[in-house]
Parts: C-alpha cells; structure tokens; sequence
C-alpha cells in the first residue's frame, strides 16, 4: 500500500505523482466509505483554476458516482468556500481539487467532512487501503451528478456578513494569484464599499501563482507604493491563506495579523482563554508581545489541521500559522484568505491602526529558513538518523537556549525545511548555512 496523502492532502505533479487513475480511485473509495455511514449521501466538489482541474474533476466524479454518490459541482471557489458550502448545501463531504501555493504543474485532492473539517489520519490510511491495492466493486445504483450555480452566492453573502465593523472607505490593493479569489473578491470587496484594486485576476489556467499572490509579494509591494494604497492583501491559489503589506511596501506576515487580531478580540472580550493558538513556525517575537498583553500562546505541529484540532479540543476561538492560514473558530473552521483580510480591516478600524502599526506590531528574532531537496525516502531516513539529530542539538546549543531550531519533513513538498531562530543575526545566518551544508552531507552519506 503506497503513502498518498501528506499534510494537505493528496498533492503532486499531475500525470506523474497526482494521475487520473488515482483520483478515480480516491474518489470511489471515499464514496464507498461514505455509503457505509449514509446510502444517500452527496459530495460537493470544487477546484481552483488549474488546467488539470477538468481531467481530476471527471476522475473524481467517475470514482464516486463508481460507489454510488451523488456528486454536485460547484465550480471554481476558495478552499474555504467548500469547508462552508459542504453543511449549507447538505452534503456529507467536500473535495477541493487545488495544490494552494504551488505553481500550475501540481494539483492536488483535499477531503473535508461534515462542519468542514480535514480528514483525521485514520480516515486517510482507510482510505488509502482501499486505493491499493483497489478491489471496490461497483455500486448497484450509480450515483448522479449535478451543477450548482448558486455556491458562489452563498460564499459571497457568508463572507460579507462576517464583517463586523464600517471597513468602507479603506484604500487597499488585492493580489488574487490567478486563483479561486478571481471568482469571488470584487463582490465581497466592493459589496463592502472597498475601495479595492485587483489584480491577477485573470486566470488561464497556468499563471495561478506564478509571480504573484502570497508566494511572490514583491509586485504587490510595488503597486501599493505606487498606488499610495493604506495597505495589500495576497491570497494563495485556494485562497485558504492571506499575507499583507504597509504602505511602504514591508511584508506583514501571519504572526504579525494574528497579533493585531488577538488584541483586538482581547479587547472585546471574545478571546476565549486569552489564549492564541500558534505553530512551532511562529516568531519568538509573537510569543512575547501576546504574553506582555496576558495572552496565551500554545503551539502545535505545522499544518492548520493542527492549529484547528487545538482550538476545537480547548474550546479556542483564534489560530494560525506564519504563513498566513488563519482560523476564527466562530466563523470557519479552516483558514479563509479572504475573511483574514476583513477581520485585519476591522481590527485596524476598531485599534485606529494604520498598515504600518500593523507591521510594527512587534520586532521579530531574525529567522533563517532554507529548503533542502529531499524526496519521501530521504526525509524518513534523515529524520531517523541519530548522527543528523546530533548536529542538529550541537547547532542549537550554541544559542544557550536564547533560540532555536527546528528541523523538519515538508508534507507537501519534495523538501527538508530548516528554521533558525534567535537575538543575533549574524549567528543565525551562519548557523543555518552550516545546517544546510550538514543536511546535504549527511543525505550524501545515506544515499
């Protein structure tokens, strides 16, 4: 039995790791498991602006409607629209077809179930045993398939409708990534009265991503100064995540949007335990502004999936990662890029902040991060290799305990990703260079 999803789901480069044979099966094994709970059971199914999108659409529809699933399309939509859409359209489960920040070539399968949230790693490894070796027959009554035309408007009037304060009037400029916001950010922007700029908003099918959105801010940055915009917002393909920049065109990233929120909850009194739920990536200069203002900070794996399971087991209403997937519980139950943006209105409207309060919000530790190429095999090795930990606690000590490392398995990427984190630059830049260099060694040595 192969190993096919990973920390978002099943994602690869199309026609070679992610092909429609595989999405035929993934599709008629999570039907077949979803007729053993409901005879009757829909799926909705929604993708970002890929090229490959049709072929893995069909695929997928072909492998449920196989087990006897009804199957609804609802078109091109953020991430975030079908984790909603899936218990207002009444359906038991949604399957987004999107590889977020990567570039045209990948594409990828993410399953949410009932109340939009992630499959659990037990689902996926049931999954995972019926895809191979695949010996589900097919079901006695094929399932239908249907287009829904009116997904789009429900999204768009849930998004607007989570706007809690006046945001009109704000001059911003939105980088939609020739992603699934192209569908979506003009009416919810200027249905707010906005006065939103848009850009890359022209899909074709092979620019998502490329050059813009939350991956490549640089031309956002540009067009903010030039436009002399208050702030910018770039969303990914799927639009699950939101990065922004001031004024000046400096990058305020999801550690800094998920201070200012949590202060602005804080003082409003729907912090629920004063308490910000972060990852491990999460600047240490995050951790200390929320704890100089009595906010908590714990901290989870890497992946939004993690950061949600915390705050639905503790009963949290905010959390996120530094890279701009933010969860508010009360609202969604996976990051929306799009909301992100709003509440970040909304709390600089509320606080009387300015994009550039926003960026100063706290001083960041210099952080160094760096990707070391390195396929499944390679990362499980690696990662097991007592020689390798040891170089990585020798690299640590050297910060007596005023930084830190973390070293870890990309779980969408072919990559080993290095983090270096502490008071003094130049030793952080030097210790991850180091890093690097150890890292390559040492797959040279296994390999």
């Amino acid at each position: 039995m192969g190993r096919y999803f990973g920390t978002d789901g099943i994602r690869g480069v199309v026609n070679k790791a992610l092909t429609h044979d595989l999405a035929f099966r993934c599709g008629a094994a999570c039907g077949y498991l979803l007729k053993q709970e409901n005879a009757n059971c829909k799926v909705i199914i929604g993708s970002d602006t890929r090229a490959s999108k049709d072929m893995l659409m069909g695929a997928l529809i072909c492998g449920f409607t196989y087990s006897g699933v009804n199957v609804e399309h609802i078109g091109v939509l953020p991430t975030p629209a079908l984790a909603f859409l899936i218990d207002r359209m009444g359906a038991q489960a949604g399957v987004m077809i999107s590889a977020s920040h990567n570039p045209y070539e990948y594409n990828g399968i993410k399953i949410l179930t009932k109340g939009g949230i992630k499959l659990p790693d037990e689902k996926e490894e049931e999954i995972e045993s019926l895809i191979d070796p695949f010996e589900i027959a097919p079901a006695e009554k094929p399932g239908q398939f249907s287009y829904n035309l009116k997904a789009k408007d429900f999204y768009c009037e849930h998004i607007k409708q989570a706007c809690e304060e006046d945001i009109s009037g704000f001059k911003i400029i939105l980088d939609c990534s020739n992603g699934a916001t192209s569908e979506t950010a003009h009416r919810v922007f200027e249905d707010l009265g906005v006065d939103a700029r848009i850009y890359h908003d022209k899909p074709n099918g092979f620019n998502i991503n490329e050059g813009c959105g939350s991956m490549h801010m640089e031309e956002l940055a540009a067009i903010v100064r030039r436009k002399e915009a208050e702030i910018g917002f770039a969303f990914d393909g799927d639009a699950d995540r939101c990065l922004a920049c001031d004024s000046q065109g400096r990058i305020i990233d999801g550690d800094k949007i998920l201070a200012v929120i949590a202060l602005y909850l804080k003082g409003q009194g729907r912090l629920k335990k004063n308490t910000l739920v972060a990852t491990v990536m999460s600047n240490l200069g995050l951790v200390e502004k929320m704890n100089q203002n009595g906010i908590n900070v714990p901290t989870t794996r890497v992946g939004d999936r993690y950061v949600l399971e915390e705050m639905m087991e503790q009963d949290y209403v905010l959390g996120g990662e530094h890279s701009g997937h933010i969860i508010f519980l009360e609202k969604a139950t996976t990051g929306d890029g799009q909301l992100t943006a709003i509440m970040l209105l909304c709390a600089m409207k509320a606080l009387h902040m300015t994009g550039e309060d926003v960026y100063n919000i706290f001083t960041p530790y210099p952080q160094a991060q760096i990707n070391v190429n390195a396929d499944d095999l390679q990362k499980k090795k690696l990662m097991a290799d007592e020689v390798f930990q040891r170089d990585v606690q020798k690299a640590e000590a050297a910060f007596s305990g005023h930084g830190r490392i973390l070293v870890r398995p990309s779980g969408t990427e072919p990559y080993i990703r290095i983090l270096v984190e502490g008071p003094e630059e130049e030793l952080v830049a030097s210790t991850a260079k180091a890093l690097e260099e150890s890292t390559s060694i040492r797959l040279s040595q296994l390999f």
